[in-house]
């Protein structure tokens, strides 16, 4: 009966050189383009929108942040989010994203790209999964 030991050698599991992880660096700061999603909207963060959700739903929430990023709007502030959950989630863009009010849970997950300010509490899980 083979060994666990060499059944790995003889599957040649022990034949790779491991290495630590590398400082290489993979991106220039010139290619700019590069650091942008194909789909992301053009915006400007000098123009700035805003809007009250005290009484909105989440999911019109969402969209409205969505198509004030596709207008160019690249600061959008949301007055009064009345602690409603999954508020600026899956957003994929360069933008300023205020908050002004608690957000509940699962605000602002699953981003890359947007400078989120939240002018009260939060949630758990809140800017889980955030890439940058």
């Amino acid at each position: 009966m083979a060994t666990l030991e060499q059944n790995s050698f003889d599957q040649g599991l022990h034949s790779e050189q491991l290495r630590g992880r590398t400082q290489q660096v993979f991106f220039s700061s010139e290619e700019e383009e590069n650091f942008l999603y194909p789909y992301a909207y053009e915006v400007d963060l000098g123009n700035r929108a805003e809007f009250d959700a005290a009484e909105m739903e989440i999911s019109a929430i969402n969209k409205k942040i969505r198509e004030l990023m596709q207008r160019g709007h690249g600061h959008i502030v949301v007055k009064n989010p009345s602690a409603k959950h999954s508020l600026g989630v899956g957003i994929l863009n360069r933008l300023n994203l205020d908050f002004e009010g608690s957000l509940g849970y699962f605000g602002v997950g699953l981003i890359d790209g947007p400078n989120v300010r939240i002018s009260g509490r939060v949630g758990w899980s809140c800017a889980e999964n955030m890439m940058s």
